[in-house]
């Protein structure tokens, strides 16, 4: 049974004989008129009494009637649904992070996303661990899954976007004597370190950095969150690593923000599940890897004009505001 047959058969329940049903449907009669014959030859069954140039349908026809039509009816529903998922023009998109890639952060990355998109929600979570949000991503829990790139498996895809780099924070005051100077990381002194709780069995970059270094810094309170790790320098005196863009609200806070020498640096991206990704998956992607490289360049731009890196991280985010 073919769709055209379906709606050849109404054409004619509707109209009432084949030559009105050819004529809106712009084929010729005999076509039409095949068209029903193959159809009864399929079903095994009359499905129009003819009478002169009137066809009437038969019981059996007059019961094939609702079905045809809900079968038409979900076939225009399906391609209504595909086209809106093709075009970006609905649906709901789940994104999953890391507490090392916050929903903030991707809130502020997905900007030119939900303004081109706004029929499109977003649904971004947080989960405990890469591990936890792999499994997810894989289970289809979520679609896409923001994350650094160590420790990933291999039957989920995964696009880089960029690299996490990491400023060290610390109380109004503990800035280094010279302006713009940088700290070797073996040299960043006694202050307890907020960290981030890192899951069981997960490499953390500052913990191997720190290490690589020779340094065994004081540990003052292990934090689910980057905003916690903020929270501590300010109200604690601790100090902690923190990404680029929370540096430029710990200066606004009062905070010192201080490059180490060498940099702590992750590359980061998403993983999906493998295959293509979905239209509004793929156009997700490519906005916020756009805005990222916006970022990475403006802070790139105002270092050749010869600010340090947390000045011209400063400045990219005043720019963009």
């Amino acid at each position: 049974m073919e769709l055209r047959q379906l709606e050849h058969f109404l054409a004619v329940v509707d109209h009432g004989g084949l030559g009105r049903a050819a004529e809106r449907l712009y084929l010729s009669q005999p076509a039409v008129s095949g068209s029903i014959r193959a159809l009864e030859r399929e079903l095994k069954v009359s499905l129009f009494h003819r009478t002169g140039r009137r066809l009437a349908p038969t019981s059996a026809g007059l019961e094939l009637v609702p079905l045809a039509r809900q079968v038409l009816d979900d076939v225009v529903a399906a391609q209504d649904a595909m086209r809106s998922a093709r075009e970006v023009n609905g649906g709901v998109l789940t994104v999953m992070c890391t507490p090392d890639m916050s929903g903030e952060a991707v809130a502020s990355w997905a900007g030119g996303f939900t303004h081109k998109y706004p029929a499109v929600r977003l649904d971004i979570s947080e989960v405990g661990s890469r591990q936890e949000l792999l499994t997810a991503v894989a289970d289809g829990q979520a679609e896409l899954g923001f994350t650094l790139a160590s420790g990933l498996r291999d039957d989920l895809g995964f696009v880089e976007l960029g690299v996490q780099r990491l400023l060290l924070v610390r109380p109004r005051g503990h800035r280094p004597a010279t302006a713009g100077a940088s700290v070797p990381l073996s040299a960043i002194g006694d202050l307890p370190l907020a960290c981030r709780q890192a899951a069981p069995h997960e490499d953390d970059a500052v913990h191997t950095a720190l290490a690589a270094h020779g340094v065994e810094p004081v540990i003052g309170a292990n934090v689910p969150s980057r905003s916690a790790q903020l929270a501590f320098v300010l109200g604690s005196g601790f100090q902690a690593f923190l990404p680029l863009r929370m540096c430029a609200t710990a200066l606004d806070a009062g905070a010192c923000v201080v490059e180490t020498d060498p940099l702590i640096e992750s590359p980061f991206g998403v993983v999906h599940r493998s295959g293509a990704l979905a239209p509004a998956a793929q156009q997700f992607v490519h906005d916020v890897r756009s805005a990222l490289r916006s970022w990475y360049d403006a802070i790139a731009a105002h270092r050749e004009a010869g600010l340090d890196l947390v000045d011209a991280v400063v400045a990219a985010r005043n720019a963009a505001a």
